[in-house]
C-alpha cells in the first residue's frame, strides 16, 4: 500500500467509527483465533520472564514486547490479504525493517508509554514507586503494592497508548521513520478525536475491569490482547481506506 501523504488526511470521522474498528478487529481475530491467541500469550510470557531480570528487566521488556507486537501486526496484514498467520511472524518486524529503526520505534512507543506511567506514579507516591517498578524492588515496598497503586501506575498509560496506537503501522506499512510514525500517529488520533475518544473509554473500562480482581486481570489479559492487536490493525486499515480525503 502507498503511504498516506503528510499533506492529506481523511475528514474527521464520527464517534461510531470506533465500534466498526472494534468489530473489524474481532472479525480478523476469528480468521485465526487459536494462533493469534497463542502468539499474544507468548508475548505476555516473554514480558513476564524479562521482568524477572534484576535492574534492567522491566526496561528491557518495554523494548522487546513492542518488537514482538510489530511482528504480529505484520502477520495480521498477511492474514488480512488472504494469506495465513505464521508462527514466525513474531520476528518479522526485525526482518522487514532495520533493527535500529525497529528498536527506535519500540523505545518511543513502549518506553514512552511506560515513562508516562512511571512519572505519574512517582508524582503520587515518590521514589518508592520508581524503586518498586523500574528497579524491580517490589518486595522492599510491600505496603505500596495495593490496588490503588496499580491503578495509578497503569491507567495513565491508556491515553498514551491511544495517542501512539498507529505508530507501529505507520512505521511498518507506510515506511515512515520512527519519529514521523510517532508524530503521524498523534496527529491522526487528534484529527479523529471522536472515535479515538470512544476507544479510550473502552480501554479504560477494560483496564478497570481487569484491576477488579486477579482472575479478571488474567482472563482479560489473555483475551483482550488478541482483540487489541487485531483492532489496532483494523484501525489503521480503516483509516487507510476511509474517504473523502481533504487537504490540511
Amino acid at each position: 500500500m502507498s503511504a498516506i501523504p503528510e499533506s492529506l488526511a481523511v475528514a474527521a470521522l464520527p464517534a461510531r467509527r470506533a465500534l466498526h474498528w472494534c468489530l473489524d478487529g474481532l472479525r480478523l481475530w476469528r480468521r485465526a483465533p487459536f494462533k493469534l491467541f497463542v502468539l499474544c500469550a507468548l508475548q505476555l510470557l516473554v514480558e513476564s520472564l524479562l521482568q524477572l531480570i534484576p535492574w534492567i528487566g522491566v526496561t528491557l521488556s518495554k523494548l522487546v514486547v513492542p518488537v514482538l507486537l510489530m511482528g504480529i501486526l505484520l502477520g495480521l496484514d498477511e492474514l488480512a490479504r488472504g494469506g495465513r498467520l505464521r508462527w514466525s511472524c513474531l520476528l518479522d518486524g526485525v526482518r522487514r525493517r532495520p533493527l535500529p529503526t525497529v528498536l527506535a520505534l519500540a523505545a518511543m512507543w513502549g518506553l514512552g508509554v511506560f515513562a508516562v506511567q512511571q512519572v505519574v506514579a512517582w508524582l503520587v507516591y515518590g521514589w518508592p514507586a520508581v524503586d518498586a517498578v523500574l528497579l524491580g524492588h517490589a518486595a522492599d515496598h510491600r505496603a505500596l503494592m495495593t490496588l490503588a497503586f496499580t491503578r495509578v501506575l497503569l491507567l495513565p498509560g491508556v491515553p498514551a497508548s491511544i495517542l501512539l496506537l498507529l505508530a507501529p503501522c505507520l512505521l511498518l506499512f507506510d515506511r515512515r521513520s520512527p519519529w514521523r510514525a510517532v508524530v503521524g500517529s498523534v496527529r491522526m488520533v487528534l484529527r479523529h478525536a471522536a472515535p479515538f475518544g470512544v476507544l479510550l473509554l473502552i480501554d479504560l473500562a477494560l483496564f478497570l475491569l481487569m484491576l477488579s480482581s486477579g482472575w479478571a486481570m488474567l482472563i482479560l489479559l489473555l483475551f483482550v490482547g488478541p482483540w487489541s492487536v487485531a483492532s489496532t490493525y483494523a484501525v489503521w486499515h480503516g483509516l487507510r481506506t476511509a474517504v473523502p480525503v481533504v487537504a490540511d
